[in-house]
């Protein structure tokens, strides 16, 4: 009687847990097409993106000082899907670039977002801190997060904008690491494929998505990388 009480309640925690999953994906997606999202950052990319020397992507129509809300919506519903299995509890990211897709994000996976500044206020008595080296401002900088803000339990998803050297993107796995947390994941919107990034933080193991890579910017022409299945996509 034991064995068969201990295999229904196996049995059954299976059932529900794959029935929070068909919720939670009804709820991220809806009527959502999976890899819509993905197209149509690509095709944004290619009308918008401009090459600014030192091989810097600009954006800044759609994504930076301009952000267009039901695009960076429609991504962070895909972004989102991908780490469900992950299941965290929380989203770190960079203030601000990187509000645009964590926010969202945050929506879909009903989380918390922490930001890291790049300055103390007065409200950040306790913090920690790791340095990286920034390519777009050409310095290296600080990345500050309230210690109140993260504890041991959290499971912690590392979202950002781009990722190019990755070390903005290692800067958040330490302190995350730091605070005795378990990083999950880092997603972000455009990659760079031709920098170091990916490999820079293969130290980390942990799941990386990117929604659009971007295979080279010579001779100031973004090139992106061929996905599979996006050809057949309308």
């Amino acid at each position: 009687m034991n064995l068969m009480v201990e295999t229904l309640k196996f049995t059954f925690g299976l059932e529900y847990q794959k029935f929070l999953k068909t919720r939670m994906n009804d709820a991220i997606y809806g009527s959502a097409t999976p890899g819509r999202a993905s197209v149509k950052l690509r095709d944004r990319v290619l009308k918008d993106g401009r090459v600014l020397p030192n091989d810097i992507i600009d954006v800044s129509k759609f994504m930076d000082s301009q952000v267009d809300v039901d695009l960076m919506d429609e991504c962070a519903q895909e972004l989102a899907q991908r780490f469900l299995d992950q299941k965290p509890t929380k989203i770190m990211t960079v203030a601000t670039t990187g509000l645009v897709i964590a926010l969202p994000m945050g929506k879909y996976l009903q989380v918390p977002v922490v930001y890291a500044r790049k300055e103390r206020n007065v409200v950040m008595a306790d913090t920690y801190s790791a340095s990286y080296s920034s390519k777009t401002v050409g310095k290296n900088q600080q990345l500050l997060v309230s210690k109140s803000h993260v504890d041991e339990y959290d499971r912690i998803l590392v979202v950002d904008d781009f990722l190019s050297s990755g070390s903005s993107q290692e800067a958040l796995l330490r302190i995350i690491s730091d605070a005795d947390a378990k990083a999950v994941g880092v997603g972000v919107l455009l990659e760079k494929v031709y920098d170091s990034g990916r490999q820079s933080l293969s130290g980390f193991d942990v799941p990386i998505q990117s929604l659009c890579r971007v295979a080279s910017v010579e001779g100031g022409v973004i090139q992106l990388v061929e996905e599979e299945g996006f050809d057949r996509m309308e």
